[in-house]
């Protein structure tokens, strides 16, 4: 999500950003086998065998408190994940949200392909997000760890989704970060399929299946990295670093996701 303070997971990436280069979209690479999926067929709380959650304030210097287990702010009903973010005093803040992810749960190495099919809120403020780290993080930190960004929406921006990947290049002792992005004029009133795909020297971030952002590395010294294992985060942050200026008026706001696929290439 565009950290720049504190982090808590991710993914070694030694790139060099001289072996890196951009791409122009591409049709989708066929599916492989699914090893793993979420598909929000029961009601509740996420389930506890596949989802874990942050909690209070984590990052970027954002607004929101991330509640964790509680059903104001992330449950499943009617065939999908929500995280409702509210307008309201808990705790120690004025607003709340959820960020659930698979961390110590799962994590998903070698070549594959994530499928999350999300219909997104908006609104000034409002900053959802679907994305992965190497769950090495608490080991070598961020952005060591480096991050991969599928879905990220600001909604000072609307209509526009943003794919970003940050790793850490070892030459020159800096953060290295490298994005796209795409317009779509429905993002909040219809479901979206947003994606990774992560195979040999290649990452590449999708949406319906449009790759509109890919990075490839050479196959020697950096290869590794792109074969760590990652996990998965679903969140929708309040106002910080990106998230801006924030309009009360629009709360609640409902995040819904459909399913999410992991398929093996």
């Amino acid at each position: 999500m565009n950290r720049k303070g504190y982090y808590i997971t991710a993914i070694l990436l030694s790139l060099s950003a001289s072996a890196i280069s951009q791409s122009k979209p591409e049709t989708a690479h066929k599916k492989g086998k699914i090893i793993w999926a979420e598909e929000f067929n029961y009601t509740g709380l996420p389930d506890p065998a596949k989802w874990g959650y942050e909690e209070g304030f984590v990052r970027n210097n954002e607004k929101q408190h991330y509640a964790a287990a509680r059903l104001e702010n992330s449950y499943v009903k009617g065939g999908n994940l929500v995280i409702e973010s509210r307008k309201e005093q808990y705790k120690n803040a004025n607003y709340t949200s959820a960020s659930i992810n698979t961390l110590g749960k799962q994590s998903f190495a070698g070549d594959i392909r994530i499928e999350v099919r999300a219909k997104i809120p908006s609104g000034k403020g409002i900053w959802p997000a679907i994305w992965m780290m190497g769950d090495n993080v608490n080991q070598v930190g961020w952005p060591k760890c480096g991050e991969f960004d599928i879905m990220e929406f600001v909604g000072h921006t609307p209509d526009v989704v943003h794919a970003n990947i940050h790793w850490f290049d070892t030459p020159s002792g800096k953060k290295v970060s490298k994005g796209g992005q795409t317009k779509r004029t429905d993002l909040h009133n219809n479901f979206h399929l947003y994606g990774l795909e992560r195979k040999g020297d290649s990452i590449s971030i999708f949406i319906d299946d449009e790759h509109y952002f890919t990075l490839k590395a050479d196959t020697g010294a950096y290869k590794d990295s792109f074969s760590s294992p990652l996990y998965l985060l679903i969140n929708t942050a309040i106002g910080g670093e990106w998230g801006g200026e924030i309009d009360d008026s629009i709360f609640p706001q409902k995040y819904y996701v459909d399913y999410v696929r992991v398929y093996k290439l």
